[in-house]
């Protein structure tokens, strides 16, 4: 099986190493077939390009001070003001 296989160094973040290293020993599986597993998921979810539902805010920002369809009225100030 290792005849096909590539192998190479990565050079893990001490942090996500022990959290590699904590999911192979809870799975009873190697920190390279873990490895190899979380790297064919990432690149699967890259190959689709959809990404979750952002939510955006949103915010209630009153009445218009000036009607958006009257292109004249829209940079005269509000009346009773002076600008």
């Amino acid at each position: 099986m290792l005849l096909h296989m590539k192998r190479t160094t990565l050079l893990l973040d001490t942090s996500l190493h022990t959290e590699l290293r904590k999911r192979a020993a809870a799975e009873g599986r190697t920190l390279t077939e873990i490895v190899e597993r979380t790297l064919r998921a990432g690149l699967a979810a890259q190959a689709t390009g959809r990404r979750g539902r952002v939510r955006l805010p949103s915010f209630d920002l009153g009445p218009f001070l000036a009607d958006p369809a009257r292109r004249d009225t829209a940079l005269a100030p509000p009346e009773g003001e002076e600008g």
